[in-house]
């Protein structure tokens, strides 16, 4: 039967964006401590309650998927600026701009490119090159975020399949129970 108490709806409204809130601190403070320690802690704690904290651990996933969607919106942006500061240059990247393309592209593979591209300087060259470097550094960064929270979606995976199959035996057991009395 489905449950219309306008009250009822509220608190849980409230119940579901305070877990997503603290699952948004505590993601931040693992990976700022790059581990998913803060996490395991929080969600054992959860877990103790049994079945019923399942919706606490899909809000908290959902939480880490929005996450991992700013990462990967990073990773774009990351690309993009390069990109653009390569432009100033008068510099094209032509074929280059494929899937990861920027992480592919090694110091030497560029050089090339900038002489391909008439780039003579030295000091513009090294520019463009410390221009990479730094775009690598960031992109570096982001890619050990994601993994990190790749580790962490399959840790909350792993506990919400197990609290759905203890929850659907529950269900069971009350049902026998009730035809058995």
């Amino acid at each position: 039967m489905l449950n219309l108490d306008p009250m009822e709806a509220i608190y849980s409204f409230v119940e579901r964006a305070y877990v997503r809130l603290q699952a948004g601190d505590v993601l931040v403070r693992c990976m700022d401590e790059d581990n998913s320690a803060p996490l395991q802690k929080w969600v054992e704690g959860l877990l103790l309650a049994g079945p019923v904290s399942l919706d606490a651990l899909r809000e908290i996933k959902a939480e880490v998927t929005e996450t991992k969607a700013r990462s990967m919106k990073e990773v774009r942006q990351i690309s993009t600026n390069f990109e653009g500061q390569l432009e100033e240059y008068g510099l094209r990247l032509g074929d280059l701009k494929k899937t990861a393309w920027l992480v592919k592209l090694t110091p030497l593979k560029f050089s090339r490119l900038l002489q391909a591209q008439g780039v003579s300087d030295e000091q513009t060259q090294r520019n463009c090159l410390h221009q990479l470097n730094e775009a690598h550094k960031q992109l570096n960064q982001v890619y050990i975020q994601l993994g990190l929270l790749e580790e962490i979606e399959g840790y909350l995976e792993d506990w919400l399949w197990g609290l759905v199959y203890q929850s659907a035996h529950q269900v069971q057991a009350e049902a026998y129970r009730t035809l058995r009395a």
